[in-house]
């Protein structure tokens, strides 16, 4: 890799700094699980949702503290500043272990491919999406990209611990990601002492502290990590609860957030084998063979166990594939390679004209640079689409927050702001101006279970909140009376019912006092509304109005 790693830092930064301010929140759980209960333990209040429950104690209070280190350290009185100060925090972790990766695949893998992993992961919309969330996934996917540098410069100790840090504090599953490792080490690499000693380590050093933080807010001993596995192998009401996806989903999500590189990605088992037979039919050596392609199937191996285990499951969502995103780019970068490497070869093997070897050749050698091209070309075209159409409900709650809408509500008391359809892309209380403000729910089509806010007394975390379950039934008591709500929010589109009629449609009761354009996804082309395509988007893609409505009889 040409560039220093000072330059490679601030090019990354700047880059992930982008997915920091302009993002969306694409995934509810990501406000109401990570989002509120970090608002509640900075400002005393928020929401909690039934994984936070003592009866359940799934969601971990340690992993939470750890975000909000960068708002402790700065103690900003702004709160949407402080939202924003915990993604720069991210971004600037998922830059410098996007460095630290890179660099160790240039060493590992030569210069070409660690170019390739550079550019691809910089191009990548996946990565766009992934770096700046506050999800464990997203948490998991920085200490993946450290495992697998560390392994690949033969740095054993950081890499276990590495993986056992992604396990413990950020996700259970992402331990999957370690099995080649820790089978190389033992059987191997004859390393078994040292793969249990730094898994000891690992669970003193980590583990330990984990247990006493979440032990002391729950009330009761606790280890989260262990309750997450126990919930999702052995309890639960199985994969219909929250939704099953047809085996495609993932192959759609792929081709969404990397296009061809994830193509290309799936492809690097089968060019790897293909480079084993190349190497064994021109050398007659089967033992060089094999070892010549022993490095390319460490990465491999990691993205293929992760295939596996979540392809095949009913329950599926994006960021499910968070943790490998990096893995995508590093295969890809490795497919390029051995395409180059392998194809001139292959045309000697079926003997094709020099004509045909020659183009096969040139297309070879061009085609790093176009997949880099294309691949950021289409990232960026579906970072700016799912930006002009899906930003509205943080700009929309931005303007809150704003001295017009302030200067309303003056000398209220209390301020009473409600979603019904809406409340899944709320982005959390962090945008809500001051106490008096009380984000409400109203009664939707929705009729699974909403979060609660918590207990106003100071054992709120050790509390076993009432009217909650995990079986996502329906809890009347969540709900609103809708006279009592100062301020709407909603999305304006040309389909109601009973439960969600068209508010900003009585203007004897509502007053439109924001708007912000939302992509109607029912009225709009699937072709124009995935990628933005300039000229043609704007006007073969339908937008609905996301407004913050006041109610004019409780508010002037």
């Amino acid at each position: 890799m040409a560039l220093s790693n000072e330059a490679a830092v601030v090019i990354f930064w700047l880059v992930r700094l982008l997915s920091a301010l302009y993002s969306n929140i694409s995934d509810c759980d990501e406000t109401y699980n990570y989002w509120e209960p970090t608002h509640f333990l900075l400002y005393g209040e928020g929401f909690q949702t039934w994984e936070y429950s003592p009866v359940y104690a799934i969601r971990s209070y340690g992993y939470l503290l750890l975000h909000a280190i960068p708002v402790l350290i700065t103690n900003t009185s702004s709160k949407v500043i402080a939202f924003y100060l915990v993604r720069v925090s991210l971004a600037t972790v998922s830059a410098l272990c996007e460095v630290y990766f890179c660099r160790a695949v240039y060493r590992k893998y030569g210069s070409s491919v660690g170019l390739w992993t550079l550019l691809l992961l910089l191009g990548s919309c996946g990565m766009y999406v992934s770096a700046a969330a506050y999800l464990p996934s997203s948490f998991a996917m920085y200490l993946t990209m450290v495992a697998m540098g560390a392994w690949f410069e033969n740095n054993y100790k950081v890499s276990i611990m590495a993986v056992a840090a992604s396990a413990i504090v950020g996700w259970p599953f992402s331990a999957a990601l370690g099995l080649p490792l820790a089978l190389e080490l033992i059987f191997f690499k004859q390393k078994l002492l040292l793969f249990v000693k730094y898994c000891v380590v690992a669970m003193v050093t980590i583990a330990g502290p984990l247990f006493i933080i979440d032990t002391l807010y729950y009330g009761k001993a606790v280890f989260t990590p262990l309750n997450i596995l126990l919930y999702n192998v052995f309890g639960g009401g199985g994969p219909d609860l929250y939704g099953v996806e047809p085996w495609t989903f993932y192959f759609f999500n792929g081709l969404l957030n990397f296009n061809g590189v994830f193509v290309l990605a799936m492809a690097t088992g089968l060019l790897v084998e293909t480079k084993v037979l190349v190497d064994m039919w021109l050398t007659r050596d089967t033992k060089q063979g094999h070892t010549c392609s022993s490095a390319y199937r460490a990465a491999v191996q990691p993205l293929l166990v992760w295939v596996v285990i979540f392809f095949t499951q009913a329950h599926k969502e994006e960021r499910f594939l968070f943790p490998v995103y990096p893995l995508f780019a590093l295969n890809a970068a490795i497919s390029l390679h051995l395409l180059q490497d392998t194809t001139p070869f292959l045309c000697v093997l079926v003997r094709a004209p020099k004509v045909l070897n020659n183009v096969a050749r040139s297309c070879v050698r061009a085609l790093p640079a176009v997949v880099v091209i294309v691949h950021a070309l289409l990232s960026l075209s579906r970072a700016v689409m799912l930006y002009k159409g899906y930003h509205a409900p943080l700009d929309l709650y931005a303007s809150i927050s704003t001295q017009p809408i302030l200067s309303r509500v003056r000398t209220l008391d209390e301020v009473n702001l409600c979603v019904g359809k809406e409340w899944y892309r709320v982005p959390s209380s962090f945008f809500l101006p001051d106490k008096r403000w009380k984000l409400r729910f109203i009664r939707s089509d929705f009729r699974g279970q909403l979060p609660k806010p918590y207990s106003s007394f100071k054992n709120a975390t050790s509390a076993i909140p009432d009217s909650m379950n995990d079986m996502n039934q329906e809890e009347p008591s969540r709900y609103f009376d809708l006279s009592r709500c100062h301020f709407l929010v909603d999305l304006d589109i040309p389909v109601d019912s009973e439960r969600e009629p068209r508010y900003a449609q009585d203007s004897a009761t509502w007053e439109v006092l924001v708007s912000y354009p939302f992509l109607d996804a029912g009225r709009s082309s699937p072709r124009y509304r995935t990628f933005y395509i300039p000229w043609f988007s704007d006007t073969k893609v339908s937008f609905a109005n996301y407004v913050l409505l006041k109610n004019r009889k409780l508010v002037p």
